[in-house]
C-alpha cells in the first residue's frame, strides 16, 4: 500500500484553492460598503460593520490624492461633508444677518441720539435758519461750552468757546459763505488804532442774521476777556495762564495742577486770543445793529476798562453810551446830559436805554470816588423812573398774552425739538419806558445805592432810612410779582443788595458804638457826638439777621414749590 501511494502522481490531485482575482485598480471610484456616507447607514443599527466616514479614501485616487492622504488633508475633506457644508452656510448666513441687523440698529440709535442732542441744544440755543450747517454747528458748540460754567463744579473752556466764536464770525463775514450782501463802510474799510479793520454794513441782512452776528461778536468779546494774558503753546495748541509759563518774564512759575498738560516754554507761545476791544469796536462801528445792541457793547467795554483800571477811558466809553442812548431823539439835551448823565426834571418820554446808560454811568462815578456826582445821577434816574407812565390796558393784555405760561408740556417740548425758529424779541428800547413790576424793583435798587452813598458820606440816619425803604419796596414787590419771572429775579437781586448793606451798616455802627443821628460828616455842618448806645444797634442787628433769615426761607420754599411744579427754579441761593 505504501508503494502504491508513492506511484500516484501529484498533478492528478485537484487544486483546492482557485486563482486569486487581480487587485482592483487604484483609479476605482466606487467606495467600499462600510465607508459609504449615507445618513441612513450612519444611524442604522442593522449594519454589521461600523460606518466610519473618515476611513474612506478620496474619490480620485490619483497621485495628488495619495500626497494629500500622506499629509492628512483628506480628513478635513471628509469632515466637511455636503450636509455639514450646507449647515455651515446656513449658520454663516444667519450670523451675517444678525451682525448686519446689530450694526444697522446701533448706527440708527447713534444717529437718533445725535439728532436728539442736536435738536435739544438747538431748542435751547436756537440759531438763524439762514446760516449754513457748519456755522450753526460752531454756534451751538460755543454756546454749549459757555453753558458748562452754569453747572455745579464745572469750568468753562474759554479757549474752545473762543475758537468756535471766531469760526462763526469768519464764516459770517465771508461773502463766499454766509456773508453774501455785506459791504464795507468806506473804500478799503474802516481802521481803528491798535484794533485794526472794523465796521461793516449789514443793513441788507435779515434781523435774525444781524442778531446772531451780534451774539457771536459779544461771545468772542467775553472769551477775549477771560483769556486776557493767556498764552497758546504753538507746539500743542493748548492755552495756558501766564502764571505757569516757563520763561524770563516769569522766573517763578506756578506748578500746573495734577492731570493738566505740562507747562510750555515762553518762546513757544503766542497770545491765546485777540484783545476784547477788537470785537467791541466792531459792534460800535458796524451799521445795522440796533441802539440796544450798540449800547450793550459800549457798557460792556466800559466795564472792562474799569476792570483794567483805565478809569478815564471807561468814563469816555460811558459817555459814548449816553450818546448812543440819546441818538434816537431829535433834541438829546432835553432828555439827558451826556456829560454828567443827569436826567432833567421835566424830561418826558425817557427810553429804557437812557435809564440804563445813566444808571451805569452813576455806578462808574461811585466806583471812582466821585460820590457827589453819582448821588445826583442816581436821584435823577430815580425821579425819572417814578415819573413813568402806567401801561395802558392794551399793553397789559398784550404782555399777558405773550408771557410764557408755566411749565412746558410734553407736546411743547416735542414741538421745540421739531421746529427750528430763531426767537426775535421786539426791540422796544427806543420807545418811552413804562412803569412795570420790574421797573419798581429797579427803583428799589436805586434806593439801595442812594442809601449806601449817604452812609459813606457819614449821614448814617439818611443812609439807613433809604436802605430800609429799599428793603421794604423790594420785598413787597417780590410778593406782588408772582407771574413775572424777570421782575422776581430783579427784586431778589435788589433785596439781597439792600439786606447786605443794611447788615453792614448796623454792624459798623454797633462796632463803633455811636449813634447814627448826629455823627459829624459832610452833610452836617455842626456835628456832635452823643453818648454811645450799643444796645440799640445790637438789637437792630439781631432784627436784620432774623428778617434776612425769614426772607431767605420764604424764597427757598417758593423756589421749591416752583421746582416741584416744573415752572422754574429757586430764586434765592
Amino acid at each position: 500500500m505504501i508503494a502504491l501511494r508513492r506511484t500516484v502522481p501529484l498533478r492528478r490531485i485537484p487544486s483546492l484553492l482557485g486563482a486569486l482575482p487581480p487587485p482592483p485598480p487604484l483609479t476605482c471610484s466606487r467606495p467600499r460598503l462600510f465607508t459609504q456616507n449615507c445618513q441612513l447607514l450612519l444611524i442604522s443599527h442593522s449594519t454589521p460593520r461600523p460606518q466610519l466616514p473618515f476611513l474612506s479614501p478620496s474619490s480620485h485616487a490619483g497621485p495628488s490624492s495619495i500626497i494629500r492622504t500622506r499629509l492628512g488633508q483628506w480628513q478635513l475633506s471628509r469632515l466637511l461633508t455636503t450636509e455639514r457644508k450646507q449647515y455651515i452656510r446656513q449658520q454663516l448666513w444667519l450670523g451675517g444677518k444678525l451682525v448686519a441687523i446689530t450694526w444697522t440698529s446701533t448706527l440708527c440709535l447713534v444717529l437718533s441720539a445725535l439728532y436728539y442732542h442736536t435738536r435739544t441744544v438747538e431748542s435751547k440755543h436756537p440759531s438763524p435758519s439762514e446760516w449754513s450747517s457748519v456755522t450753526r454747528l460752531n454756534y451751538r458748540s460755543a454756546r454749549w461750552n459757555e453753558d458748562a460754567g452754569s453747572q455745579e463744579m464745572a469750568l468753562v473752556n474759554w479757549a474752545n468757546a473762543g475758537d468756535s466764536w471766531k469760526v462763526v464770525i469768519e464764516r459770517l463775514e465771508d461773502p463766499n459763505k454766509d456773508g453774501q450782501g455785506i459791504r464795507e463802510l468806506d473804500d478799503g474799510g474802516l481802521y481803528v488804532a491798535d484794533v485794526g479793520k472794523v465796521g461793516l454794513d449789514v443793513d441788507e441782512k435779515s434781523s435774525a442774521w444781524r442778531s446772531g452776528y451780534f451774539e457771536a461778536l459779544m461771545g468772542a468779546a467775553r472769551a477775549a476777556e477771560h483769556l486776557d494774558g493767556w498764552l497758546n503753546d504753538r507746539t500743542r495748541n493748548i492755552a495756558f495762564p501766564p502764571e505757569v509759563v516757563i520763561g524770563p518774564s516769569n522766573p517763578n512759575p506756578r506748578p500746573c495742577p495734577p492731570g493738566a498738560a505740562a507747562a510750555p516754554s515762553e518762546e513757544d507761545c503766542i497770545p491765546a486770543f485777540e484783545p476784547p476791544q477788537k470785537y467791541y469796536m466792531k459792534i460800535l462801528t458796524t451799521r445795522g445793529f440796533t441802539t440796544k445792541e450798540r449800547l450793550t457793547a459800549a457798557l460792556a467795554y466800559a466795564d472792562w476798562l474799569d476792570y483794567k483800571g483805565l478809569s478815564e477811558s471807561a468814563g469816555e466809553m460811558y459817555r459814548w453810551g449816553l450818546d448812543i442812548a440819546a441818538s434816537p431823539y431829535l433834541d438829546p439835551t432835553k432828555v439827558v446830559d451826556t456829560t454828567t448823565g443827569v436826567i432833567p426834571d421835566r424830561a418826558a418820554r425817557v427810553s429804557p436805554n437812557v435809564l440804563l446808560a445813566s444808571t451805569s454811568f452813576a455806578i462808574h462815578q461811585a466806583r471812582t470816588s466821585n460820590v457827589s456826582a453819582a448821588l445826583s445821577t442816581f436821584l435823577s434816574v430815580l425821579r425819572a423812573r417814578r415819573a413813568l407812565e402806567e401801561p395802558s390796558v392794551t399793553d397789559s393784555r398784550t404782555d399777558s398774552t405773550t408771557r410764557p405760561s408755566g411749565s412746558p408740556s410734553l407736546l411743547n417740548h416735542a414741538r421745540k425739538l421739531v421746529t427750528d425758529s430763531y426767537p426775535m424779541a421786539l426791540d422796544n428800547s427806543d420807545v418811552p419806558a413804562l412803569r412795570s413790576p420790574k421797573s419798581i424793583c429797579e427803583e428799589a435798587g436805586l434806593m439801595a445805592y442812594v442809601g449806601e452813598i449817604l452812609f459813606a458820606l457819614a449821614s448814617h440816619n439818611d443812609g439807613l432810612g433809604w436802605t430800609r425803604d429799599a428793603v421794604d419796596a423790594a420785598e413787597s414787590q417780590l410778593r406782588a410779582a408772582t407771574n413775572d419771572e424777570d421782575a422776581q429775579q430783579r427784586c431778589t437781586e435788589c433785596l439781597d443788595v439792600a439786606l447786605t448793606n443794611w447788615h453792614k451798616m448796623v454792624e459798623q455802627l454797633a462796632e463803633n458804638d455811636v449813634t447814627g443821628e448826629e455823627r459829624p460828616g459832610a452833610w452836617s455842618f455842626w456835628g456832635s457826638m452823643k453818648k454811645a448806645d450799643p444796645e440799640k444797634w445790637k438789637k437792630e442787628l439781631v432784627f436784620v439777621e432774623e428778617r434776612t433769615r425769614k426772607i431767605k426761607t420764604e424764597l427757598v420754599e417758593r423756589g421749591m414749590k416752583k421746582s416741584a411744579s416744573g415752572s422754574g427754579g429757586m430764586l434765592f441761593g
